[in-house]
């Protein structure tokens, strides 16, 4: 049942830290965009309406405003055509670009610097043989075998066919031998020891995603297997670019082949889902508890993935100023401003009511005491 108490309010531990992100971003676009020479009309602390004026310098205006959410910057031209030179629209395209590309490579940046932070203060890890440890499972597919076993994620795996296992390689090796044929699971379940049995998939009865069990599964490490690792700054750094990397290779994947499940129905939609303000707001709230290394991983991957949404060619986006600026540069024809403004503002409206219908789908999960993420 929903209820609210001092854990629910935890919630607000989102504002920080997308607060961070919106303001590293919005810093990328001021810096380039004063670097591309286009007139910066403003640069905001907070989101409208304003609290106070702070000051002005070189004809931009630094403001106080009363939603404590990043920041903001307002640029000559972004609503229409200007007759200053100046203006967004007025300058180059490839300046407009650069501007444009600013904001989400500065959220790769503070991706990159999170990380090597978290590598330069340690990093708990295993530095032992995995195939030594037990295997844990974590997601158990719908419909699968394991799913009709009984098995739950958190369940380690004890034994198969009464010999006891170890190790992803062993564990895995022997299901795929077994394929086709029950083979009995001895589980730790808590307190509880519990027998079951199941039937690998045959190669060919696998669902595209799965495996022969359909459970995902991960070395069982405890805390006390866990040692501190940490490493030089330059090595940190090396370490930021290569999780930052990763993480965009991932995170790409995953929008292709979400993109790919809604467009064919025959393709299979990534495990999760879509989730909101309110859905990040409470994943942030759990993970706030768990300790700030937890809170860091979680603030670099949210960067990543603002970078990556913020690049996709649709209006009001950056990527969708980007594919104009392009097509601008392509064609040799410049695009009205006022048409381009006009666009982007039909996307704005678009992605605001999508926002509308996500939150109010957060909200209804929330209530019914379901996890933020559908399937997470």
């Amino acid at each position: 049942m929903f209820d609210f108490n001092l854990s629910t309010f935890s919630i607000l531990a989102v504002v920080p830290v997308l607060g961070f992100l919106v303001f590293i971003h919005e810093l990328g676009h001021f810096l380039a965009a004063r670097w591309m020479n286009v007139r910066v009309l403003e640069f905001g602390f907070g989101y409208p309406p304003r609290m106070v004026k702070l000051f002005e310098r070189n004809g931009v205006e630094y403001t106080l405003n009363w939603i404590p959410f990043g920041g903001f910057v307002r640029m000559a031209g972004e609503d229409g055509d200007e007759d200053d030179p100046h203006a967004l629209p007025n300058v180059a395209p490839w300046r407009r670009i650069i501007v444009m590309v600013a904001g989400p490579f500065m959220n790769l940046v503070a991706a990159v610097l999170l990380f090597a932070i978290l590598l330069m203060a340690g990093v708990p890890s295993y530095t032992g043989d995995s195939e030594s440890l037990p295997v844990q499972i974590v997601q158990v597919a719908p419909d699968s075998p394991a799913e009709q076993a009984g098995l739950q994620p958190g369940d380690i795996i004890v034994a198969i066919d009464g010999d006891e296992v170890q190790g992803l390689d062993s564990v895995v090796k022997i299901i795929n031998e077994n394929a086709g044929k029950y083979i009995s699971l001895t589980i730790q379940r808590g307190d509880e020891t519990l027998t079951t049995s199941l039937r690998p998939r045959l190669p060919e009865e696998i669902p595209p995603g799965q495996g022969a069990t359909g459970v995902q599964i991960q070395p069982y490490v405890t805390a006390e297997d866990m040692t501190i690792v940490r490493v030089g700054p330059l090595q940190a750094l090396l370490g930021g670019i290569e999780r930052t990397w990763t993480m965009i290779v991932l995170m790409t994947e995953g929008l292709i082949q979400l993109i790919r499940g809604w467009v064919s129905p025959n393709v299979p939609s990534p495990d999760g889902g879509v989730g909101g303000l309110v859905a990040i707001g409470r994943i942030t709230a759990e993970v706030a508890k768990q300790g700030w290394r937890d809170l860091f991983n979680l603030t670099a991957f949210l960067s990543i993935n603002l970078a990556i949404l913020n690049l996709l060619p649709l209006p009001a986006l950056d990527g969708g100023r980007i594919f104009f600026a392009l097509t601008e540069i392509i064609s040799r024809r410049r695009i009205p401003p006022e048409k381009e403004a006009l666009i982007h503002m039909a996307g704005f409206i678009l992605l605001i009511s999508l926002m509308v219908i996500v939150t109010f789908m957060d909200i209804s999960n929330w209530i019914a005491g379901k996890p933020p993420i559908p399937g997470g």
